[in-house]
């Protein structure tokens, strides 16, 4: 058994159904190996595209996903999506090949500082240089991605290593996000002491209580305690039904309840963190005065940028748990905190279901999103990619909850990966419907993968919102002044037909619908192309004003 072969069955003994590559320099031992273990190969055409992937695939399921590269130009197309696992916390292993090391230094091909590039957006980074290490090199890796808080690995394996020979060695546990660890009993009562006195607490959630598939405890919780509960904007979500307890994703710009958060005088925070999307925890988004109890299966996490007042580490579903059978002792009066939160965002929801938008295009981005809402409301696998589509997307689809199987581009805010991630979201959930939103300059990134989603049989359905700009950023801006913001006409219905999709151009509100409703009957993707004007929240508003007071069906 060579090493390369010694590193596919391992890799498949903890999990890994399939790895995301482009073959190249250095890879071939590793791709023979994967058709002798039967992993399979999910060859792409753009190195970004495979690291999205894997990225997507890692924060879906919790199980780590593996991308595979070529030496020099193949790895560093790759550290975009890496750096996304990095900011998001997300289980992603990077394989890169490289020539035999023993002509480093002389100038072999591709030659090039993989690790020394690569680890500030690591956990661990390590380039393998001899076959006895080899082992201890992969396990250290794979034990790095998964264990809280989750990110990307990179290991960078010689060809020379690929191919010695190797003594087998075995370990089959399942490389799997999966936080382990009961809260301090003590904290856990001053937790829930803080909370049954405050008059205004909140509860924000992250990923990390995705990860520990924190929904049963959320739901409980929530229910004991009537407490408002908002998702961080751009996290994983856990919060898969309807409750009147959840109030949107914390941003004020889509969330006109998120504007209380400044109010509250408690924040408990579960597996997320406080940052630039919290205010960095102080004024003006948050109360000067506000006590933080912050719970995180990462001891490292519960302090991090903002200290806690009380900081528990462990599993965020377990500790959530704990927190509510101490609670079932107190008294819960949240109730008029909680509507009036529910107020303000009904009443945001009213004013924009309210426009007379028209169904002509290009049509309002509000109005392609009222076309989409209704494909939503049961288990369809909803991706959104794209600046100023997604603001609208944020207002109008986390509403009344923000479930597992809804995913954005994360903290970093990244665009370009949705048409990669359609894939990666198909292979995921097979069974379930794949929804892609996405704005035209995303959706240009990436468009040679169309092809790929077409080989490997994942279809799904993409709306293009097409402005013909950099929305986001021309979005306000003077017509003379949108410098480097203009992108022109792309008909991706067209290219999607000649990638061997299926398109469909939207001239008509009215057909968004039944356009959808065919296309996830397709075995193809679908790419429907909707023309849409510049206008975000903000210009909206200036632009055209209030609405009337009748809501529109």
């Amino acid at each position: 058994m060579n090493g390369a072969q010694w590193f596919v069955r391992t890799l498949k003994d903890r999990g890994v159904k399939q790895v995301f590559a482009l073959c190249g320099n250095g890879l071939n031992p590793f791709l023979d190996a994967c058709l002798d273990y039967k992993v399979k190969i999910i060859g792409v055409r753009n190195e970004q595209a495979a690291t999205y992937m894997a990225d997507l695939w890692g924060g879906f399921t919790g199980q780590m996903g593996v991308v595979a590269v070529s030496s020099g130009p193949g790895h560093t197309n790759t550290l975009t999506g890496v750096a996304n696992a990095w900011w998001d916390g997300r289980p992603l292993m990077m394989v890169s090949g490289m020539s035999d090391l023993r002509t480093r230094g002389r100038g072999h091909f591709q030659e090039l500082d993989q690790v020394e590039m690569v680890a500030p957006v690591c956990k661990y980074a390590n380039l393998v240089k001899n076959i006895e290490t080899l082992p201890s090199d992969t396990h250290a890796a794979i034990n790095a991605a998964v264990t809280p808080r989750p990110g990307p690995v990179h290991l960078t394996i010689p060809n020379n290593v690929f191919n010695a020979e190797v003594r087998t060695t075995r370990d089959r546990t399942p490389a799997q996000v999966a936080p382990q660890g009961t809260g301090d009993a003590d904290l856990v009562k001053d937790a829930a002491k803080m909370l049954s006195k405050a008059k205004r607490p909140i509860m924000v959630v992250g990923s990390g209580a995705f990860y520990a598939r924190s929904w049963p405890a959320v739901q409980k919780f929530a229910k004991l305690t009537g407490i408002p509960i908002y998702t961080l904007l751009w996290d994983r979500g856990c919060i898969e039904q309807r409750i009147p307890e959840y109030v949107g994703i914390v941003s004020p710009e889509v969330n006109a309840g998120a504007e209380l958060i400044s109010k509250a005088d408690v924040i408990l925070t579960l597996g997320g963190r406080v940052d630039d999307r919290l205010g960095y925890g102080g004024p003006p988004m948050v109360a000067k005065n506000v006590k933080f109890i912050r719970i995180d299966a990462d001891p490292e996490e519960v302090n991090r940028f903002v200290p806690a007042d009380i900081g528990i580490a462990g599993s965020p579903s377990t500790v959530l748990g704990q927190i509510a059978a101490e609670g079932k002792k107190m008294k819960w009066n949240n109730a008029a905190w909680l509507e009036k939160i529910r107020k303000r965002r009904r009443e945001m929801l009213d004013y924009w279901m309210a426009q007379p938008v028209g169904d002509a295009a290009p049509m309002a981005s509000l109005r392609l999103c009222q076309e989409i809402m209704p494909f939503l409301t049961g288990d369809t696998t909803f991706l959104l990619d794209g600046g100023n589509i997604g603001r609208w997307a944020h207002m109008l689809f986390f509403f009344d909850r923000h479930p597992s199987h809804y995913f954005t581009c994360g903290i970093s805010g990244v665009i370009g990966w949705g048409i990669p991630g359609g894939l990666a979201a198909k292979l995921a959930r097979p069974n379930k419907p794949v929804i892609l939103l996405s704005g035209d300059g995303s959706a240009g990134f990436t468009l040679g993968d169309i092809q790929t989603a077409v080989r490997f049989g994942t279809p799904f359905v993409a709306l293009i919102a097409h402005d013909s700009a950099w929305g986001i950023v021309a979005d306000g801006l003077a017509e003379d002044r949108q410098a480097g913001s203009g992108l022109g006409e792309i008909r991706y219905d067209r290219v999607a037909e000649a990638l061997g999709a299926k398109g469909v151009y939207i001239d008509n509100a009215k057909q968004i619908a039944p356009a959808i409703r065919k296309g996830l009957k397709a075995r193809v993707p679908t790419f429907i192309h909707v023309p849409t004007t510049i206008y975000g929240i903000r210009s909206y508003r200036k632009q055209f004003g209030t609405a009337p007071a009748k809501r529109r069906k």
